[in-house]
């Protein structure tokens, strides 16, 4: 049997083509396989997540006075496991989100989805023939998505490329930002020299003023190490050159160029 709502939101679109809209309209069924989301799946206590949703797609709204979206939108309501926030009910929309602070026990947080509408229907801007196309979201269940916390050490490899700059030698960054998976409260435990040659690493990005540090073959650089300036953990640029130029690099401002060879390095992070 179907329900006295939605019933009545067919009743409308049906009365709504036959008569506010001369052209008709024609309904485009979709299944959604999941409708929310949290970003990011994995956090370190402390972090912000945001949990979203979003029905529209690539679809746009009717722009006709006469055939307004605002009419079926649905309304959602989030709920957390642990209770991390209280339960939120988000304005009415195709799309919405809300921001939560990741829970600083526990190995994940749950966030519960639920619509007022099965399905969501939605008035496009498109036309099949001379009909306005209205899709409709179907099998709008709700949700449960989870993140989880990081409780493991992360490595993040890093090729620094060797380049001619004019004359001069250089060597692309490693970035820590570059990850979609990294925790703004991940830091550094250590970085590996994974090059047969000595190099000068240099950490920027931080809470710390840049910090330079020679590696040998292999060695790998204990970030905790007292010697080392407190906040270089959370730096987010590696900048890596060799302690001696590549003898076999040729660079000038005419070319033609053979630029250094490429370093290569590992860093470790965890949550702290």
């Amino acid at each position: 049997m179907h329900s006295l709502p939605n019933t009545l939101l067919r009743m409308s679109i049906i009365a709504l083509c036959s008569t506010a809209v001369a052209t008709g309209c024609m309904l485009d069924r979709r299944a959604i396989a999941s409708w929310g989301a949290i970003t990011p799946t994995q956090y370190c206590p402390g972090d912000m997540l945001r949990a979203s949703y979003d029905f529209l797609g690539s679809e746009t709204c009717s722009t006709d006075p006469a055939v307004r979206c605002a009419d079926y939108f649905p309304t959602v309501t989030l709920n957390s496991t642990p209770m991390v926030f209280p339960t939120q009910t988000l304005p009415p929309g195709y799309r919405g989100s809300f921001d939560f602070a990741a829970p600083a026990t526990g190995d994940a947080v749950t966030v519960a989805f639920h619509s007022s509408n099965n399905p969501v229907t939605i008035p496009t801007d498109r036309f099949d023939g001379g009909s306005r196309v209205f899709v409709q979201r179907t099998n709008v269940t709700d949700v449960n998505i989870a993140a989880r916390r990081i409780t493991d050490m992360r490595s993040m490899a890093f090729t620094h490329t060797g380049m001619c700059e004019g004359a001069s030698h250089a060597y692309a960054p490693g970035d820590l930002t570059a990850s979609p998976l990294l925790s703004p409260n991940m830091r550094l435990v250590n970085l590996c020299n994974n090059n047969g040659v000595h190099v000068i690493v240099t950490f920027s990005g931080g809470a710390a003023m840049p910090y330079s540090t020679m590696l040998t073959p292999g060695e790998c650089l204990d970030i905790a190490r007292p010697d080392i300036p407190a906040g270089t953990d959370a730096s987010r640029i590696i900048e890596v050159r060799p302690l001696s130029p590549d003898p076999a690099a040729r660079c000038s401002a005419t070319g033609p160029n053979t630029p250094p060879m490429t370093l290569r390095t590992t860093a470790a992070l965890a949550c702290r």
